[in-house]
C-alpha cells in the first residue's frame, strides 16, 4: 500500500508538468508575434513620414525655382504703369505743357511714348477716350519722334506753331507745346534679373 501511494505521488507531478508547459508555450507565441507586428508598423510609418517630407522638400525647392525662372523671364511693369503689349504705359490724370511732361517720363526712368509701329499704336488708342494726351513726337525740321526716327504715318496740323505730337482715339494731331494736356509715358517691362526700380517705383509679380 505504501508504495502505491509513492507510485501515485510522484506520478502527479510527472502529469503537470506538461500541463504547465503546453499553458506557457501559446502565451509565448502570441506575446513574440505580436512584437514583430509592431515594429513593423512603426518602421512602415516612419518610412511614410521621411518619404512625405521629402516629396514637400522637392515641391518647395521646384516652386522656389519656377518662381524665380517666371518673375526673371516674365516682365513686370512698375507702379502706377500697365502693361499692354510688350511694354508698360503710364496715363496721367494731371495736365501738363509737353516739356514738363518729358521730364515728369525721364524722372520715373521712361520717355514720353513713341509709335513706330501701328499695331501697337492701335493698342493704345483702344484704351484711350476722346481726350488728346502728350507723345513724344515733335516737328523740327519735320516730324520726329524723340530718338530721332521720322514720322510715317499722318498727323493733323492746322497751324504753324503747332510743334508738338497728341494722340487720342482717332489718331495723332499737333498742338501747341505750350498746352497743358494729360501725357503717356512708355517703358519696357523690368525683370528681377534687371536689379530694382529706381525712381520709387517697385515690381509687381
Amino acid at each position: 500500500m505504501e508504495i502505491m501511494d509513492n507510485v501515485i505521488y510522484s506520478a502527479f507531478p510527472l502529469s503537470t508538468e506538461p500541463q504547465t508547459q503546453n499553458d506557457c508555450r501559446p502565451q509565448q507565441k502570441v506575446s513574440s508575434s505580436r512584437f514583430p507586428l509592431s515594429y513593423q508598423v512603426a518602421i512602415g510609418l516612419g518610412l511614410l513620414n521621411i518619404i512625405f517630407v521629402c516629396l514637400l522638400l522637392v515641391q518647395w525647392i521646384h516652386c522656389q525655382g519656377s518662381s524665380r525662372t517666371s518673375c526673371a523671364s516674365c516682365c513686370s511693369c512698375p507702379d502706377l504703369f500697365m502693361k499692354n503689349g510688350n511694354y508698360c504705359y503710364y496715363f496721367s490724370v494731371k495736365k501738363k505743357d509737353w516739356n514738363s511732361s518729358l521730364e515728369f517720363c525721364l524722372a520715373k526712368d521712361s520717355h514720353l511714348a513713341e509709335f513706330t509701329d501701328k499695331q501697337e499704336m492701335s493698342l493704345v488708342q483702344q484704351i484711350l477716350k476722346n481726350d488728346f494726351y502728350w507723345i513724344g513726337l515733335r516737328n523740327k525740321s519735320g516730324w520726329r519722334w524723340e530718338d530721332g526716327s521720322p514720322l510715317t504715318s499722318s498727323i493733323v496740323s492746322n497751324s504753324l506753331i503747332q510743334k508738338c505730337g497728341t494722340i487720342n482715339r482717332n489718331g495723332l494731331q499737333a498742338s501747341s507745346c505750350e498746352v497743358s494736356l494729360p501725357w503717356i509715358c512708355k517703358k519696357r517691362p523690368q525683370s528681377m534679373e534687371q536689379g530694382p526700380q529706381q525712381s520709387g517705383f517697385h515690381c509687381r509679380s
